[in-house]
């Protein structure tokens, strides 16, 4: 990193250093749900759901609860049977698929939402305005997705783990220009560097806002080099993380300017 070049804060080059290096944890933000297979989510969507689901039994690790009078959906869930084996062992064998009713949406479910965050100097509206950019919706049967973004708007999961660093995730992925039409065609070949540019930025919005009781920092480190995969960033991509998270800060502070501000 070339610290002369930057025009932002000194101390953020240490700050994005630490979550290069500094050993991360994977933590359980994107493994809380089950993993639906394409068949069922088409089921899903078949009954008009599109949004995170669980069962009865599941919500409440969550904190939440199924509502009275809900009625639950039906997935395809595979049968087993157990079989001996040539030794006398037994073994579980796949014997088929039975439609159950035994999941639950979001919307199903009732509990004691976390009071909504707001950084003392950083206005989430002032932001969104200054970089025009707008919150959509969650339409996505992934409950372990935190969010989304497409073009000028982003989502984010009801029920994600840290919906103030998702939104700054996905924010970042946009100011980044990720999530323009010609970015879009790339994603799948750059995905690792766009998810290091958008994860690091928020990583350091966090920080800079004092939200850092909002996040996981030693997920995030894992996050961010898990995607890297042991490569080393190159400077336009450090300088871009620097420059995003600036704009982004700048946006949601009273005295902030827009997207090229």
């Amino acid at each position: 990193m070339s610290p002369e070049r930057l025009t932002t804060p000194p101390h953020w080059e240490q700050v994005l250093e630490t979550a290069l290096s500094l050993p991360g944890e994977a933590g359980s933000t994107y493994s809380r749900f089950r993993t639906l297979s394409l068949g069922n989510q088409a089921l899903l969507m078949m009954q008009g759901v599109i949004e995170p689901v669980h069962t009865f039994k599941g919500w409440p690790d969550l904190n939440r609860h199924v509502k009275k009078g809900s009625k639950a959906k039906a997935i395809f869930v595979p049968m087993f049977r157990k079989q001996e084996k040539d030794n006398g062992d037994e073994e579980r064998r796949l014997s088929g698929f039975k439609l159950v009713n035994c999941m639950f949406a979001v919307s199903d479910t009732e509990g004691d939402d976390l009071p909504k965050y707001e950084a003392p100097t950083w206005n989430k509206e002032r932001a969104l305005g200054s970089l025009a950019i707008q919150e959509m919706a969650y339409e996505s049967l992934n409950g372990n997705a935190q969010g989304y973004s497409r073009h000028r708007q982003f989502a984010v999961n009801p029920v994600a783990a840290y919906p103030f660093k998702t939104m700054q995730h996905e924010l970042s992925h946009i100011v980044h220009g990720h999530t323009a039409d010609d970015k879009l065609a790339e994603y799948g070949d750059h995905r690792g560097i766009f998810e290091f540019e958008a994860e690091g930025s928020a990583y350091l919005i966090m920080n800079e806002l004092g939200a850092t009781d909002q996040f996981d920092a030693d997920e995030s480190r894992h996050y961010i080099q898990s995607w890297l995969q042991g490569h080393k960033p190159d400077e336009k991509s450090i300088r871009s993380v620097f420059s995003t998270a600036d704009k982004i800060i700048k946006a949601g502070r009273p005295e902030g300017g827009g997207e090229d501000g």
